[in-house]
């Protein structure tokens, strides 16, 4: 999608999801697949630092993988040379209702806030791309029956992975900083969804959840919640 000069740009979490995404629209930049093989970019001078990498448990069994795979990874690549440092939170760290990965999450922001003077952190609602990890998006377009522990009337806002890209780049272009929610508009229940697009009988579970956005950082809407639904299967 560009051909910048982008070999001083590195993209962590390119084996899936977003980062694997952009690994394929910015031409020539170092991903780093592995954290083993984060010594070999010890010595290179980047121009930015784009970190997707994560583990989205919320299991308390996986406590150790996220502090390892969050909280120590985000620090470490502090420790790399970069000019600007673009880190993925998610929107759940402005929920009361804190988990581990949120606040995993969380101290990722505190430690960026720390560690680096030009950042851009973004918490992003519910994204979509074709290399996503299986969720229940994917589960209410797939042809099979299935029972899903969200309550149907809990309320999501689609972003779209292209969007999300475009916007990394008007904001690394225009020297923007700081925390921004990333999210769209117009937001509609996940019973809406289902019977609009899905192909499957979907039995509903008791847990509600709600995209919820902080008053304290500036919100940046990425189009339609719907019609990002929407371009996210047409994608697929």
């Amino acid at each position: 999608m560009t051909n910048s000069n982008t070999n001083k740009i590195l993209i962590t979490g390119s084996k899936s999801g977003f980062g694997k995404q952009l690994s394929e629209w910015i031409d020539n930049a170092h991903c780093l697949k592995e954290e083993k093989d984060l010594n070999s970019k010890k010595n290179i001078d980047f121009d930015i630092v784009i970190h997707c990498a994560a583990t989205s448990s919320r299991k308390f069994s996986d406590i150790f993988k996220l502090i390892k795979n969050n909280i120590f990874l985000t620090y470490k690549l502090l420790k790399l040379n970069s000019k600007t440092f673009v880190f993925f939170s998610s929107v759940d760290v402005n929920n009361k209702e804190f988990n581990l990965f949120s606040i995993s999450k969380f101290i990722c922001e505190i430690l960026i806030k720390i560690f680096h003077k030009n950042y851009l952190i973004y918490r992003p609602s519910i994204m979509l791309g074709k290399y996503m990890r299986k969720n229940h998006v994917s589960k209410i377009l797939s042809s099979e029956n299935i029972q899903l522990s969200l309550a149907e009337d809990s309320t999501f806002r689609y972003v779209s992975h292209k969007k999300m890209y475009e916007q990394i780049m008007k904001d690394i272009s225009e020297c923007n900083k700081g925390v921004f929610n990333l999210t769209s508009s117009n937001p509609k229940e996940l019973k809406y969804y289902v019977n609009k697009f899905s192909k499957s009988n979907v039995s509903y579970g008791n847990y509600k959840y709600d995209t919820i956005l902080s008053s304290k950082y500036p919100t940046v809407y990425l189009g339609d919640s719907e019609s990002n639904f929407v371009f996210y299967i047409n994608e697929k």
